[in-house]
């Protein structure tokens, strides 16, 4: 089939591997970072309940499809309704068991990711396929192997954010993208699901800008880590009305908080890797070293949901080029061949949110994001603008070594 982007000569039965261990110490390193945040002061209402969602996913009999990477338009995936589901994994323990089966020097995200493949009885076994950005070198070969578990579908990137020269590609990528939902999901496509889709979507951009806001101007409202487990809720296959509806309650309360005394402690914009539950580890760290992070770059943070995808005609051409804009134009992924759209972003929010500083969350062995702070390190220099890289994996053996540098970086904001 001129469809078909993996040769179904070369197609293997997928390995499967039952290991109750591994989803034993899985659970186990969840629960450790849920009864660290189980301690922290002013938590939201219904946190729980956002928790949950991330830790089990969405109710069963919903059609689910499974994406890697923020650049997969999730609008269009609901068009069909079907729940889009983010598949990159954050969990520790899930690192070895993919690592049995891919060997090499690869990142943990991805080593994690696809051991959640491996379980005949895990999440990903509810999939009924997987949309795959080919974002990295990693996901874009994990999709091949992935192919062998679930029908994939690889978008194509172009190599450039130049929306002149590249837009007619990038709307065709959406456009074959649509065509194996509707082929793989048997639900024709419909252009006012799909825009219906989008005006919800602006709605939880919306609340998740407006907490941000909140935050950055009163960061002892909430800690940073309950508002990352607020925003990557709505990407674990929560009803998107019923995720809605409890973080408009959230937003309600948090603007009736009362102003807390003026703090002392330093202000970061988080720039960097994917961080993923339960790997919170860097941010436990920075709360507990006495910071508090105000903006992010991050794709599975706020700056990944901080754009409203905006529709100017509401033909089909023209909202696939909405969504190209938005998920692919608009993406601060080192990805593409110029790191411009990350850098800007990075200095306007230090200058927007008044930040003290610049954290970058440096994931081992992922290539694009280390070669990248080569230009981003030396413009914040040139700037004056103090900057750390803390560079780790999902385990947590380094916690106190990472703690003491962190400890005398913030220390140098603070003299």
């Amino acid at each position: 089939m001129k469809d078909e982007q993996f040769d179904p000569r070369y197609k293997l039965p997928p390995r499967q591997s039952a290991d109750p261990g591994a989803r034993k110490r899985a659970r186990r390193i969840a629960s450790i970072q849920r009864d660290t945040l189980s301690g922290l002061n002013n938590r939201p209402p219904g946190i729980d309940w956002f928790v949950s969602v991330l830790e089990n996913g969405p109710e069963p009999g919903v059609l689910q499809v499974g994406y890697f990477c923020a650049m997969a338009p999730v609008e269009l995936i609901e068009a069909f309704g079907a729940r889009a589901i983010r598949i990159g994994c954050g969990n520790a323990a899930l690192v070895q068991p993919g690592e049995e089966v891919l060997s090499g020097e690869i990142c943990p995200l991805a080593k994690s990711s696809f051991a959640e493949f491996l379980d005949p009885d895990g999440p990903r076994s509810k999939l009924t396929c997987v949309i795959s950005p080919t974002s990295c070198d990693a996901k874009r070969k994990l999709g091949d192997v992935i192919s062998d578990f679930k029908p994939v579908f690889m978008l194509n990137l172009p190599p450039e954010q130049d929306y002149a020269r590249f837009r007619a590609m990038a709307v065709g990528e959406l456009e074959r993208m649509a065509a194996f939902l509707e082929r793989t999901l048997k639900v024709k496509f419909s252009k006012s699901a799909l825009l219906d889709r989008i005006l919800q979507g602006r709605k939880r951009t919306a609340v998740i800008r407006e907490l941000s806001e909140l935050r950055s101007a009163d960061p002892g409202i909430m800690s940073v880590r309950d508002l990352m487990v607020i925003v990557q809720s709505s990407t674990a296959g929560a009803d998107p009305d019923e995720w809605l509806a409890k973080a408009v309650e959230v937003l309600e309360w948090a603007k009736s908080a009362s102003p807390g005394r003026k703090r002392v402690r330093p202000r970061l914009v988080l720039t960097g890797a994917p961080m993923i539950w339960p790997n919170f580890k860097p941010l436990n760290l920075i709360e507990e070293c006495g910071a508090d992070v105000v903006a992010d770059t991050l794709c599975s943070g706020v700056g990944g949901a901080f754009d409203p995808v905006v529709v100017t005609e509401k033909s089909t051409s023209a909202l696939l080029s909405a969504l190209a804009q938005r998920y692919i134009f608009g993406s601060a992924c080192p990805c593409f061949i110029s790191p411009a759209t990350r850098i800007s972003r990075v200095l306007d929010l230090v200058h927007e949110h008044r930040a003290d500083g610049v954290l970058h969350y440096g994931l081992r062995l992922c290539q694009l994001f280390d070669i990248e702070l080569y230009r981003l390190s030396a413009l914040l220099k040139e700037r004056k603008i103090p900057f750390m890289n803390l560079r780790t994996d999902y385990s947590l053996e380094d916690t106190e070594q990472l703690r003491v540098r962190l400890e005398a970086f913030l220390e140098t904001l603070e003299g």
